[in-house]
């Protein structure tokens, strides 16, 4: 897991076109928490493809409701599979003697 700074900075990273974004990277860091590197990065993608539906390139935006949108998905998705408690998971790798 990342702290707060590094989110921030991920998110800096994954959303190069700042005059592309509408976003508070603080506040987007402080609802990330929990979120993993990968986690960050997919949140940045599916909100730029969101905000580049429009048919003129020119008003392709990323805005702060369309990444808390994702973050939102993505904290829903890993506790729905945290909840499949008992139920028994293939273990990939070796197998020790």
């Amino acid at each position: 897991m990342s702290d707060a700074s590094m989110r921030r900075e991920l998110f800096a990273l994954h959303l190069p076109n700042p005059d592309r974004v509408e976003a508070d990277y603080a506040v987007l860091a402080e609802l990330s928490r929990g979120l993993s590197g990968g986690d960050i990065l997919n949140v940045c993608v599916n909100a730029i493809h969101a905000g580049s539906v429009d048919t003129n390139p020119e008003r392709w935006m990323v805005t702060q409701e369309m990444l808390e949108r994702e973050i939102a998905k993505v904290k829903k998705a890993k506790v729905e599979h945290s909840g499949e408690k008992g139920k028994s998971r293939r273990k990939i790798g070796f197998i020790q003697d």
